[in-house]
């Protein structure tokens, strides 16, 4: 309850002062009295089995109050890093919670270069020892932990807690909260732990078993009507089969394309979206003098997300991205394309790339792997616990590029950037913002080594015949007042080579799974794929490809024109006309049959296509060139 009160302070103006703020609270008590239920156990545990001569004992009592000061500590962390956890997320415990505490290295060190952690500690343990104190000398717990009761009685209320809790932890589930109109409601009402051990049971959800369905054949024939459009055809008649060919429009291209993908690039950060901070000057000038998506959305809220959108093109499937997970190797991707032409293709990362597994997915879909642990050292300026910093990020694959004109070797780059991410360093005398001083400083830099990059790269021989493909993973932040705000998945795409691509704004409503396929188009390439991106070019007519996909773990979405059609578990959906420019939501009843089928269509034929095996190749590890 203390940590729900702060989160409340915390969270502010974002709340609605309404009647379901107090049956969040209502819920948030029954979840807290089910979490110190399973928080009991041990302490009677420790009552009925220890003797009583020790419990009584010099020695007893110190274990007794070492236990409970290391007890209290870890639930004081617990609320302290709940704080700092909805700072950034907006939201309790979730997949995010779990990712990082498998990843401890690259977070620990991200926690100690962006909070004082020493005071935090230190206070921490000074709490933790008041709290101890005050326990010991209200009485609380004393027949539990120092033989003051029969063993038999504390036998009973450990078979009752057992029982009880056995009983909640088969019957109690956040799924089951009341659907509050405000998300952040729905937050507040769970409890921080009960969350963080919920998520580790919910890293994947079964489609079939858990969301709305049609049957197998029928959701794979519409899948296949809304996928083939004007310059593709079915790559086969029967119904399982979605593969589509793609014809170009003309002569084939051999251009190079280096895709650099910005974490964390809200749209927002920039003149085309609002932007009135003056952060982006570079990438505001860059979307004037490319092919630029200005209506484009991202399909989720982490950069594996991003990347699965941007190799895979595919709606998001529930859970976690299909790169994070085991069966995530040797897929059929963009890159397969490439590699048939003989492109060298390279992941080029700052940090570490077994993070999040992308090391494993990228080298398993044909990629050289050029993370930082292989770059020489003097190839690292300035780095943070979270990686080198986008400059020299960059510097490498030009350096890289470089080599590959050399040997005459057209290429195909994934660089994934750092420097707009905490602890937000970043090398002095770049911009007039001081680093370590938040997220737009860090946005600013990120802007700047973009800038640097197109630079240094106008310079090379290879420039002339190079398309820089510039598009965010996410954006910033992802947590709003409805269940799936629009507004956070907003982000930028461009295409950019002045002597290659004509600048134009492109309006009409496209997903981040378009980005490829459009650049496919532009090279005019003959290829089959399992794409369900679409060249936004060559099918600027057909109404089908003007769609996004939205998502956060749960809950996925197709946004078409004014319409939301969110599928949730347990076979729900909801129906929204939706306004994109502030993320407004009315409930619909009676005019989405036809969407909501198709958003079934889309997603319960993708979700079969990856847990079928149906996008797996045959891709060898690559090696050094």
């Amino acid at each position: 309850m203390i940590s729900r009160l702060a989160l409340f302070l915390q969270a502010g103006h974002q709340l609605t002062p309404d009647s379901s703020l107090l049956g969040a609270f209502a819920c948030g008590l029954f979840f807290d009295a089910i979490s110190g239920l399973f928080a009991a156990i041990p302490w009677v545990l420790y009552g009925a089995v220890m003797p009583e001569r020790f419990l009584k004992s010099i020695w007893g009592k110190w274990t007794t109050a070492s236990l409970m000061v290391a007890f209290s500590g870890l639930l004081i962390f617990i609320t302290v890093s709940e704080w700092f956890f909805w700072n950034e997320f907006g939201a309790r415990f979730n997949f995010i919670a779990v990712d990082y505490l498998i990843w401890t290295q690259e977070v620990l060190g991200n926690i100690t270069e962006s909070y004082p952690m020493g005071p935090i500690l230190c206070g921490i343990a000074l709490l933790s020892c008041g709290l101890v104190w005050l326990i010991h000398g209200k009485g609380i717990m004393t027949w539990a932990v120092t033989g003051s009761a029969r063993w038999e009685a504390s036998a009973g209320w450990l078979a009752a807690g057992l029982g009880l809790s056995t009983l909640a932890a088969h019957l109690v589930s956040q799924s089951s909260l009341p659907a509050f109109s405000n998300q952040y409601h729905g937050e507040l009402a769970k409890n921080g732990c009960w969350s963080f051990f919920a998520a580790f049971k919910q890293m994947e959800l079964n489609y079939d078993q858990w969301y709305p369905r049609l049957s197998q054949k029928n959701a794979l024939m519409s899948a296949k009507k809304l996928l083939v459009t004007e310059n593709e055809q079915a790559g086969g008649a029967s119904t399982e089969d979605l593969h589509r060919v793609i014809q170009g429009r003309g002569d084939e291209h051999q251009w190079n394309v280096m895709l650099i993908c910005m974490e964390s690039m809200s749209g927002s950060y920039m003149a085309y979206a609002g932007g009135e901070k003056g952060i982006t000057p570079n990438l505001d000038r860059l979307a004037k003098e490319s092919l630029f998506f200005n209506n484009l959305f991202a399909t989720g809220t982490r950069t594996v997300r991003g990347m699965e959108a941007l190799t895979l093109n595919l709606p998001p499937t529930p859970g976690q991205s299909i790169i994070y997970r085991p069966e995530g190797t040797n897929l059929t991707t963009t890159f397969s394309p490439f590699l048939k032409r003989g492109y060298d293709c390279a992941f080029f990362y700052g940090g570490d790339g077994r993070f999040d597994y992308m090391n494993r997915y990228f080298s398993t879909s044909g990629c050289r792997i050029m993370d930082v642990k292989e770059w020489d050292k003097k190839d690292v300026t300035f780095k943070t616990s979270w990686g080198a910093c986008d400059e020299d990020l960059f510097n490498k694959a030009i350096a890289e590029a470089d080599k590959d004109h050399a040997r005459n070797k057209p290429f195909h780059y994934f660089c994934m950037t750092t420097s707009n991410h905490r602890p937000y360093d970043f090398p002095d005398g770049r911009i007039d913002l001081k680093s370590h001083t938040g997220r737009d400083a860090a946005v600013k830099y990120a802007d700047w080594a973009v800038g640097k990059l197109i630079e240094d790269a106008s310079k090379k021989p290879w420039f002339k015949e190079t398309l820089f493909v510039i598009c965010s993973d996410h954006c910033a932040g992802s947590a709003g007042k409805s269940d799936l705000d629009v507004t956070k998945f907003h982000i930028p795409a461009m295409i950019y080579n002045p002597g290659l691509v004509p600048a134009r704004q492109y309006s009409k409503l496209c997903s981040q799974i378009d980005v490829i396929p459009t650049v496919f188009g532009l090279l005019n390439w003959n290829y089959e794929t399992l794409s369900y991106g679409h060249d936004l070019l060559s099918s600027e007519t057909d109404p089908t490809t003007e769609r996004a996909f939205i998502s956060n773990y749960q809950k996925i979405a197709l946004l078409r024109k004014e319409h939301l059609v969110i599928l949730k578990p347990k076979r729900q959906s909801s129906l929204y006309s939706c306004d994109i420019a502030t993320g407004d939501l009315i409930p619909l009843k009676d005019e989405g049959e036809e969407i909501t089928r198709d958003a079934i269509s889309y997603y319960q034929s993708a979700s079969w296509l990856f847990g079928s095996g149906g996008l797996k190749a045959q891709n060898r590890k690559a090696g050094k060139p």
